[in-house]
């Protein structure tokens, strides 16, 4: 495969609970098309969350072996005993705090965070710079602090903000992906500063192309290693995969 990786796993992509409109088909065609071979999946919005848990997402492990599906957390409207019931058929998580306007350092998501960690799992979270706290990567990395034994891969490049990424190699738990505010040159420029085990591949289809972002890694200037690091092993490791 070009730039010597052999795999490659999206870490940021999003489905619906239709068959047409960006449903499970639709993901694989467009996986099929760029090569890419795994994906981390997770419903567009909370709204759509229960009924594409039940019709697509539901013990998916057993459906297709390369899609992984994440449980897109909203504290407001997930009760705790629906979480523990449901969240064991998930990988990971997924936090949205703009879109479903909370806190994340808000205490109702406490033992929420206590039981990912008691799984193991990582959590991806929605990062910007949007004149909004809760998505202010320079703020919500503190999370990686408060807790140590969760693996938060912060979403869109952490807005490639300085402040973020003088303090990313600080947390061993805080990973960035690479979705819509990463460049080529800004790969290179903080492959050199932080590493490429910082670093994951993510796509956010169906809001960014696919192939565009994958497209920014190959260009990069990057040894082939750096490049497979980024586009699966990283992922792979978090995900605890075999292989």
């Amino acid at each position: 495969m070009e730039g010597g990786t052999s795999m490659i796993l999206d870490f940021h992509l999003h489905t619906t609970n239709s068959t047409e409109n960006y449903g499970l088909d639709e993901i694989r065609r467009v996986m099929r098309e760029n090569g890419v071979d795994k994906a981390v999946i997770f419903p567009m919005k909370q709204g759509s969350s229960d009924e594409l848990m039940r019709r697509n997402m539901d013990n998916a492990k057993d459906v297709d072996k390369n899609l992984f599906p994440f449980f897109r957390l909203d504290p407001k409207s997930v009760k705790m005993n629906e979480f523990l019931e449901i969240s064991g058929k998930f990988y990971g998580f997924k936090l949205h705090p703009r879109a479903e306007n909370f806190d994340p350092f808000s205490s109702a998501l406490e033992p929420f965070f206590e039981e990912i960690a008691r799984q193991h799992k990582p959590v991806i979270i929605h990062s910007r710079k949007e004149n909004n706290q809760n998505t202010d990567p320079d703020r919500i990395i503190g999370l990686a602090d408060m807790y140590p034994d969760i693996n938060f891969v912060f979403g869109h490049f952490a807005n490639d903000s300085e402040v973020f990424f003088g303090k990313l190699n600080e947390r061993k738990n805080a990973y960035v992906e690479t979705s819509i505010v990463s460049s080529p040159k800004i790969i290179e420029i903080r492959v050199k500063q932080v590493g490429c085990g910082k670093i994951l591949f993510g796509s956010d289809f169906p809001y960014s192309d696919q192939e565009i972002e994958l497209l920014k890694i190959r260009k990069a200037g990057l040894s082939d290693y750096e490049k497979d690091r980024i586009l699966y092993a990283n992922a792979k490791n978090l995900l605890g995969l075999q292989g």
